[in-house]
């Protein structure tokens, strides 16, 4: 390792990153904002398909499952929520939040399922 063969590299790389710096990191936040956003809308409709799935099926089994698959999904975009900063379209989020929440309280209050209380 005395002949230098790990400082070519190491130098290779930081002249590389010279001649090619990095993004705009204005840019790269609002990416990375835009890809958390659509993480939790993808949750938020999963969660919406999960109560679909719940209400149409005859399976009382089933249908608690996907209860729980929705309110596993709107715990996970809550997670990510408070990571999106004001004026990213969070305003649309919360809205379909709001949404899959009151779905939720609906459905387990109602008891549609078929259980007796």
């Amino acid at each position: 390792m005395s002949d230098g063969a790990c400082a070519r590299p190491r130098s290779a790389y930081f002249r590389n990153r010279m001649e090619h710096p990095p993004r705009n990191d204005a840019f790269t936040v609002a990416e990375a904002q835009q890809a958390i956003a659509e993480t939790i809308v993808t949750e938020l409709e999963l969660g919406m398909t999960f109560l679909d799935v719940a209400e149409t099926t005859r399976d009382r089994r089933h249908a608690w499952q996907s209860i729980r698959n929705a309110i596993t999904a709107l715990r996970s975009a809550n997670r990510f929520l408070s990571e999106i900063e004001p004026g990213t379209g969070i305003d649309a989020v919360q809205q379909r939040r709001e949404q899959l929440t009151a779905r939720i309280l609906a459905i387990i209050d109602v008891d549609d399922l078929g259980s007796s209380r």
